[in-house]
């Protein structure tokens, strides 16, 4: 466990220098090279631990996208730092920073996001694109199990990300009404996005505390963009269905959830937005009772549900 805490520990210095050398502009990216090597490098260990088509494209795509997204396409080619994966809310800025290229980060924020999870549930952005969750799925695969399980998310935590969404609006429309330039502004944006949302909870608590608290931290209790998507994927297309003719209880697949889903004692048909469609719980189901669906279902008809 020791050893774990050290690896993370250097991890998120690794993340915390090369930003600020980045930011400063002493370097160049050198955090999207670093961040893009970890998430190959782990993401290769966590490709070799599964064992399921589904998962492993997960990663294979997810690694994809960040080295596009973040290296690729912002640096080589648009001389941009702002990677084309960052959004609101918990990015607020790139509404007003962004110049030309704001009208992608609305359209991402606005448009794509929202209508990808309804279809396709969290898993189109909380896997497949987020930079977090591309960490959490890569370096944080082994802490699958760690962490609170078939609890959800607390009710203080849920609160905590309606707070933050609400201060990503004002944020915006003080921004967007010509306040961006003040001071006063730049040092709230500063302790508060900056300082504590991101470099704290985000990178610190996020990285270093999955030994303890899983995988997701973030995700789970942070996150103002998976509160929204949450609410989206609630009432989206995308399920996670249980067959209970072949489901024994054994509760692998709660254990197994970096999401706290009371998968085995939840409804068979589990709309809960919490939900990011790893696809590990099926992977792990030794009665294999456990399917993703983006179809209508409303009960758990294996024989209706496309994959």
């Amino acid at each position: 466990m020791i050893k774990d805490y050290i690896k993370l520990v250097a991890v998120f210095l690794v993340f915390f220098i090369t930003i600020n050398l980045e930011i400063n502009k002493v370097t160049p990216p050198l955090f999207s090279y670093f961040f893009c090597a970890l998430i190959l490098l782990f993401g290769i260990a966590a490709y070799r631990r599964h064992r399921t088509k589904y998962v492993r494209t997960m990663f294979i795509v997810l690694a994809a996208v960040q080295f596009i997204s973040c290296l690729v396409l912002p640096y080589w080619i648009l001389n941009r730092s702002l990677p084309l994966n960052a959004s609101w809310p918990y990015f607020p800025e790139v509404i007003w920073t962004a110049g030309t290229l704001a009208v992608w980060y609305y359209a991402i924020s606005f448009v794509l996001i929202p209508v990808a999870v309804y279809l396709y549930g969290r898993r189109a952005w909380c896997s497949f694109v987020c930079g977090t969750g591309a960490t959490a799925e890569t370096i944080g695969d082994s802490y699958r199990t760690a962490g609170p399980k078939a609890a959800g998310v607390p009710r203080g935590f849920t609160a905590f990300k309606w707070v933050v969404l609400a201060l990503s609006v004002a944020a915006t429309v003080l921004a967007l009404a010509g306040y961006s330039r003040a001071s006063l502004f730049n040092l709230v944006f500063l302790v508060f996005f900056i300082l504590f949302l991101r470099t704290l909870l985000m990178q610190a608590v996020n990285i270093i505390l999955m030994p303890r608290f899983g995988n997701r931290i973030w995700c789970r209790y942070f996150c103002p963009q998976g509160l929204v998507a949450g609410l989206i994927s609630r009432a989206g297309r995308f399920a996670l269905v249980r067959d209970d003719s072949l489901c024994s209880r054994c509760g692998t697949c709660t254990r197994n959830c970096s999401m706290a889903v009371d998968i085995t004692g939840g409804p068979a048909v589990n709309r809960s937005g919490e939900c990011v469609g790893c696809g590990v719980c099926v992977e792990v189901c030794p009665q294999q009772a456990l399917s993703m669906t983006t179809g209508r279902v409303t009960v758990p008809d294996k024989a209706g549900i496309p994959g």
